[in-house]
């Protein structure tokens, strides 16, 4: 089942509202959406509690889930849904389906978009998207660390490594993923 071309894209956070009262408006966080497949990584200034997957989505009229197949550090059981409200093409605000948070959304990037899962020879499983100058891997195994990069390719240039799960890797330049 494929997700509406609406959601297609890069999609960055402008801030988390949850109903404990709390707010992040700091957390960089990047989505990933093709026609089947997500990567969502998120990296809080102090790293502590990061957090990236990758899965399948499905979207159903407002309600948008994301279903991880790997994550890191590890696969929850706990559902991780949202009603989305496109404010504008390039503006969606989502709210938990309990009730508990709302986030607002604006897209980074769109146009083309191209996506890939693949079972490597090792058995871990690795989804790639790349929309414009963008591109995200995530490579895990189901309920074990995952390894989630992004890159942005400079214009005309080399590639560089603009977040990632190991932090010793971002900001290296590389002429490709």
């Amino acid at each position: 089942m494929s997700v509406p071309q609406a959601y297609e894209g890069l999609w960055r956070r402008k801030g988390i509202w949850r109903a404990n009262g709390s707010s992040d408006l700091v957390t960089p966080v990047w989505w990933f959406q093709a026609a089947d497949f997500h990567i969502d990584l998120r990296i809080p200034a102090d790293r502590k509690a990061m957090t990236g997957f990758a899965g399948t989505t499905v979207v159903e009229g407002e309600r948008c889930e994301w279903r991880p197949e790997i994550a890191y550090p590890f696969v929850s059981p706990e559902l991780d849904a949202g009603f989305m409200r496109f404010d504008s093409e390039d503006a969606l605000h989502e709210a938990g389906v309990d009730g508990s948070y709302k986030e607002d959304w604006w897209r980074e990037a769109g146009g083309p978009v191209t996506a890939s899962r693949v079972l490597l020879e090792d058995g871990r499983i690795q989804y790639e998207i790349a929309c414009g100058e963008f591109l995200a891997r995530a490579t895990g195994k189901p309920h074990k660390a995952t390894d989630i990069t992004v890159w942005r390719q400079t214009p005309g240039g080399p590639w560089r490594i603009i977040a990632s799960t190991t932090a010793a890797r971002e900001n290296v330049i590389v002429e490709a993923p």
